[in-house]
């Protein structure tokens, strides 16, 4: 490689482009941000990791919150995360969000519908031209619950928005899983999913 005093350089041993400082900087954070990506979602595969309260995303689909909206009128949220996440943890996920999302719609209270999990099962087998190749399945556990804001009723389920979305956030932060804990969860996970 020859470096230029203009901040640029040449490739030796190749055709003669000249690539600016900028673009050589670019290229290097798009390498970062996909280096990333793929170790965020390799990270979800060892049963070490559990979910952190954090959105899903493109890159990590099945490790995070999401909301959605029902018919009628009130709000699911899930939230999934790798194996070795307890369903207890994923609750606490679910309802900070569910309190959160209220808390930024200026609602005062919010009721959740005892929280649902279940288990996905990955894929084994992926197809290829050249015939199907064993891969490493993504197996994760989802918490679901559906909530209501500003409720009517006087019932003991009633949160306030603010106080529970501050409080699980805090809680979820300082959590420690122990690994006995992470083990027996993933050993659940792997044993529904036929492991």
């Amino acid at each position: 490689m020859t470096v230029w005093a203009g901040g640029g350089f040449q490739i030796d041993g190749g055709p003669s482009r000249v690539w600016t400082g900028m673009a050589v900087a670019a290229a290097l954070v798009a390498a970062t941000v996909c280096l990333s990506a793929c170790g965020a979602n390799m990270g979800d595969l060892s049963a070490s990791s559990i979910a952190s309260y954090q959105p899903a995303s493109i890159f990590s689909p099945n490790d995070g919150y999401s909301v959605s909206a029902n018919a009628d009128g009130s709000l699911h949220v899930t939230a999934a995360g790798p194996p070795a996440t307890p369903a207890d943890r994923l609750e606490k996920i679910a309802l900070a969000q569910a309190a959160e999302y209220g808390n930024v719609r200026h609602a005062k209270t919010f009721k959740a519908t005892p929280p649902q999990t279940s288990i996905r099962c990955g894929k084994t087998k992926m197809s290829t031209k050249e015939g199907q190749v064993n891969v490493r399945p993504l197996d994760y556990r989802i918490v679901a619950i559906d909530v209501t804001y500003d409720p009517t009723s006087q019932d003991p389920a009633v949160q306030q928005t603010h106080g529970t979305a501050e409080a699980l956030k805090a809680e979820i932060a300082s959590q420690s899983v122990p690994p006995d804990v992470q083990a027996a969860a993933a050993q659940e996970v792997a044993q529904h999913c036929g492991r």
